[in-house]
């Protein structure tokens, strides 16, 4: 499905995170036209009466107009009523379906997810002032959605995986000695990031590396959940205090069971952790 020769991409993210309205059910009129129908009959009737000028007969014809007015302004009213109530909704809806329609696909959101990462990781050998050449392999990364936005949005898609508005990325490269890190928090609409930095420090400073398991609001597109969910999150961590965090995946004790969409994965942290381990092997006897 191709979107960005209709519509840019800021435009295209944004409908994708916006719920697509329910297309409203007119209502069954069929009660309040028997009703008029009804009340139009006896009219009729009642105009008959009245022209047989017998005294009973008017009187019925009294009552019958009665009644038949009274039926036929009662099912107008409600047609009318229902009919203005079913056109504004309609109105409504058509204005909702074009601001969260057509969306983009899967698979484009993914690929634009995919430009902003090579983005971030060039960006981070500039900061870092790094060459391919200086790190022996080549650069990690490990990210999730940017659980410190408050407007960040979460939409399943039709491969049921969760995708989020923005993302939280964390870029490695593991050296001979030292870790050199690159952090930053992207949105989705733009591809721009918000606010990033740099970390370095020598192996033998890290203190702690592992996961845990963190509570984060998750609001789907649609409405279809609201609740306290746990997110795996990696965490590293230094004798001088430095910490450094990034959200990864629904833990699997999570309340919702969906799957995120991976930006790196636990690879890194084995890398990591292995790098860790082979250096203190060497360096640390």
């Amino acid at each position: 499905m191709k979107m960005t020769s209709s519509i840019n991409r800021a435009e295209a993210v944004r409908k994708y995170f916006t719920t697509t309205p329910a297309k409203p059910v007119e209502p069954d009129y069929s009660s309040n036209k028997n009703k008029m129908v009804m009340g139009g009959g006896l009219i009729v009737v009642t105009l008959i009466l009245f022209l047989s000028n017998q005294g009973l007969l008017v009187l019925l014809g009294i009552i019958s107009g009665y009644f038949g007015f009274k039926l036929l302004n009662d099912g107008f009213s409600k047609y009318s009523r229902h009919k203005k109530e079913y056109e504004k909704a309609y109105e409504r809806y058509e204005k909702d379906y074009e601001r969260a329609m057509p969306k983009p696909s899967d698979k484009e959101m993914d690929q634009w997810l995919e430009i902003d990462i090579q983005k971030i990781v060039d960006e981070s050998l500039k900061r870092l002032d790094l060459e391919h050449d200086d790190c022996k392999s080549n650069p990690l990364w490990i990210g999730g959605p940017a659980t410190g936005i408050t407007d960040i949005k979460y939409a399943e898609g039709e491969d049921k995986k969760t995708r989020y508005s923005h993302f939280n990325i964390l870029v490695v490269f593991l050296t001979e000695y030292h870790v050199a890190t690159y952090q930053c928090d992207n949105e989705m609409y733009h591809g721009q990031t918000i606010s990033d930095k740099t970390q370095e420090f020598p192996y033998r400073e890290i203190t702690n590396l592992g996961t845990q398991t963190i509570k984060e609001r998750i609001h789907l597109r649609g409405d279809t959940l609201e609740s306290e969910s746990g997110m795996q999150e990696f965490m590293l961590a230094t004798s001088g205090a430095n910490v450094i965090r990034v959200a990864y995946k629904f833990a699997r004790n999570a309340d919702y069971e969906g799957e995120l969409v991976k930006i790196g994965g636990e690879h890194t942290i084995a890398a990591i952790r292995k790098k860790l381990e082979d250096y203190k092997k060497k360096y640390e006897r």
